[in-house]
């Protein structure tokens, strides 16, 4: 996690520096700004957005309304409200940031696990069951999975 954590922070500092996103005024809301999890898995991304409200954390998502039909969303990990921020320094704001983001990270990489069989690491919608990945259930498990 030091390596991410050194990438967290050179992404948020820029962040703030380019875009204000510690800003209720300066920054633009709405704006949905991405850090890419380099080297991990399949390289997913979270999201970091100034709203109304405050600055706000998730990562794009699938829900499955039928067995073939994902619908992409948003799910939100983490919220930071402007009155929070106000009252915080400068160095204080960066440190509150750039830790609510490594949170987010830590709740996206939550989602992933390591196959029993292969000891590949993937996402959770890779697997057929908690421990068997999509391929290794049907290699190991005999089952026919269709796609």
């Amino acid at each position: 996690m030091a390596a991410m954590k050194v990438k967290i922070t050179q992404w948020v500092t820029k962040k703030m520096q380019d875009d204000h996103i510690d800003s209720e005024e300066m920054s633009l809301k709405n704006v949905f700004h991405y850090f890419k999890l380099d080297g991990f898995c399949d390289e997913p991304e979270i999201f970091l957005v100034a709203t109304s409200y405050g600055i706000e954390w998730g990562y794009n998502t699938f829900i499955w309304e039928s067995p073939s039909i994902p619908l992409p969303t948003k799910k939100f990990t983490r919220k930071l409200p402007w009155k929070d921020l106000q009252s915080m320094t400068e160095d204080e704001k960066k440190e509150k940031i750039i830790d609510e983001t490594a949170k987010a990270v830590a709740s996206k990489k939550r989602e992933y696990r390591k196959c029993r069989y292969c000891n590949r690491k993937m996402h959770a919608n890779e697997f057929y069951d908690k421990n068997t990945c999509l391929a290794c259930a049907e290699k190991h498990l005999g089952i026919y999975i269709v796609y």
